[in-house]
This record gives structure tokens, C-alpha cells and sequence, in this order.
């Protein structure tokens, strides 16, 4: 009735070797996650802030009409609706972009 019945092969000397460092680069990275905190450091918060300032703001839209403004380029040339359609999403994406990141960052539970 149990003829069938498979058993797992022992592990090679180099196998468990593989197992033993995974293990170890799991431990260490454990240890150091306790320290990383996305939302804590303030060391970059002026060029963040800069960043987002000019993605929100008229930077951010001088990109977006500038991408839209080639993919239309794009799209007369190749008579392909695709590039206008991918600058479009670029463009929505620098324009929505910062403050989706800043919402993701600085959530709290």
C-alpha cells in the first residue's frame, strides 16, 4: 500500500553549504533591517523637497509637454498611436509620481 511512497534525498556536503551562507545573509540582513527606516532619515530632506518641488511644479510640466509634445512627433512619423500613448502615461506618471511616493514613504499604520 505504501510502495509509492517517495523519500526526500540527503542534502551533498555542497548543498549544505549553499543552505549555511543563505542562512547567515538572512541572519545579517535581519540584524540590519532593525536600523532601516525609510521615513526616520532627514539627510537628504532639502534635495527631496527640491526634487519634488520642481516635479510638482512648473518643471514637472514643462517635462510633460515636452514628452507629450514628442510622442505626437513620434506618432505622425511612424503612424503608430502607440509612442503618444506611452508619453501621455509619462507624463501623468511625472506629474502624479511625488506625491505618491511622499504618500508611500511617510504612511503610518
Amino acid at each position: 500500500m505504501f510502495a509509492n511512497v517517495s523519500v526526500m534525498p540527503a542534502l551533498s556536503d555542497k548543498s549544505m553549504k549553499n543552505v549555511a551562507r543563505a542562512a547567515f545573509a538572512g541572519a545579517v540582513a535581519a540584524a540590519l533591517m532593525a536600523s532601516a527606516y525609510a521615513g526616520a532619515d532627514t539627510t537628504f530632506s532639502a534635495a527631496t523637497r527640491m526634487l519634488t518641488t520642481w516635479l510638482g511644479g512648473s518643471l514637472g510640466i514643462l517635462i510633460s509637454l515636452a514628452t507629450f509634445a514628442t510622442g505626437i512627433m513620434i506618432t505622425v512619423t511612424k503612424h503608430s498611436l502607440m509612442p503618444v500613448a506611452v508619453a501621455a502615461a509619462a507624463a501623468l506618471a511625472i506629474q502624479v509620481a511625488p506625491a505618491v511616493f511622499t504618500t508611500m514613504i511617510t504612511a503610518t499604520l
